[in-house]
């Protein structure tokens, strides 16, 4: 299965997300965005017995995306965090 738009991504923009945490985070929530409207559409085709498996395995990535973008979130709060205490 492939995901349109995946090739948005330059190599500029993945540099960029090493070294921005909320860079990163954006994409991978426009690339969770993506992969679901692919699934939406795979779901909703008639692309025959394999398409369940191909459900299911974008579904896990899914999960993984999310687990990932709320982990940078979890991360960009506890920095910010201690500097809401010293004011």
């Amino acid at each position: 299965m492939r995901v349109r738009g995946m090739d948005s991504v330059s190599d500029a923009d993945i540099v960029r997300s090493r070294e921005d945490p909320r860079f990163k985070q954006v994409l991978l929530a426009r690339s969770l965005e993506q992969l679901l409207a692919s699934l939406h559409r795979l779901q909703h085709s008639s692309a025959g017995p394999g398409a369940a498996i191909h459900l299911r395995q974008g579904a896990l990535i899914a999960v993984q995306l999310a687990d990932r973008i709320r982990a940078i979130e979890d991360q960009l709060s506890s920095r910010r965090t201690p500097a809401a205490d010293a004011t």
